[in-house]
């Protein structure tokens, strides 16, 4: 057990020690990632799809924080909607400055999830973003969540009627595909419920007085929500997605052990118990140490 905890605080003190070059190497490599997913799932426009292209944005993107590179992306996507007709681009555009404006109200501070959750989504695991934004966020970034799930079901609904919208002769309309496939659509609202439910539970039980919170977080999160899930694709029919909605719930418990792995060190079998009063109040307090390595000292001997 020790190794791991050395391990882990060796990988930490590596980071701290480099953390303005880490920051854009990650910059860079959400930037890249979200413009292969724009390019498989779409790539539509053949110059934004080039490969060097790609290579040089994301490059560009690592001198910008997070929140620029959800940004970058979302131009980008615009441009590539605008192969398939300008109404498909327009509507993009309005759910995007409409959940900016709704995050902004609320001060939802993570808007970057509004270009994050589409992004994972084409993995089949947006629940990770609920479990990461649920571990480390304030309640205010739920509304960040549930605007880009929005976003990512409108993708989702444009990625398979493509060939349709781009068909002259056919009469679908990205108005007609937004009133029968998401707003008439029971799946929209099972997939809303599922992520709002999730954030929320994993939110309050991180918060709880109980041991190994962030594990049990994370556990009755993913379950809560595959339970909503399952009902959905049961009732609408689509138990064709199933696996995939095990997988992806497979990886999101994955990357909320390795989250409470580097982040939280808390150790459980310490608990303390303290009681003291002021004028006004009488305090019950459980105070949970952190996990701490005593480093070897090293004697070098001279002969």
């Amino acid at each position: 057990m020790n190794a791991f905890i050395r391990f882990r605080d060796d990988i930490r003190r590596y980071i701290l020690s480099r953390e303005m070059l880490f920051l854009k190497i990650w910059s860079a490599l959400v930037a890249f990632i979200g413009l292969m997913c724009i390019k498989v799932n779409f790539g539509y426009n053949e110059t934004i799809s080039k490969w060097w292209i790609s290579v040089l944005i994301a490059l560009v993107c690592a001198f910008f924080p997070i929140q620029g590179v959800s940004i970058v992306l979302t131009i980008v996507l615009l441009i590539d909607l605008l192969e398939l007709g300008a109404q498909t681009a327009l509507v993009g555009l309005a759910l995007v400055i409409v959940s900016y404006l709704v995050c902004a109200y609320f001060r939802s501070k993570n808007t970057y999830n509004v270009a994050m959750v589409p992004m994972c989504y084409s993995f089949n695991a947006p629940y990770v973003m609920a479990l990461g934004s649920g571990l480390l966020s304030n309640i205010n970034e739920i509304c960040a969540v549930l605007c880009g799930s929005v976003t990512a079901y409108y993708l989702h609904i444009v990625k398979d009627n493509a060939a349709a919208i781009v068909d002259e002769t056919s009469d679908v309309s990205v108005i007609t595909l937004l009133n029968e496939q998401l707003l008439r659509s029971k799946m929209f609202y099972f997939f809303l419920v599922a992520m709002a439910a999730m954030f929320l539970v994993v939110y309050m039980l991180r918060q709880s007085n109980i041991n190994m919170s962030w594990i049990v977080a994370n556990l009755v999160g993913v379950g809560v929500e595959f339970i909503i899930m399952l009902a959905g694709y049961s009732l609408t029919s689509q138990k064709a997605e199933i696996p995939g909605l095990v997988l992806g719930n497979i990886f999101v418990i994955i990357v909320g052990i390795i989250l409470n792995y580097f982040i939280l060190d808390l150790d459980y079998s310490r608990i303390e118990k303290v009681q003291f009063e002021d004028d006004d109040y009488y305090y019950y307090v459980t105070a949970v140490p952190k996990i701490r390595i005593v480093e070897e000292e090293k004697e070098v001997k001279k002969i």
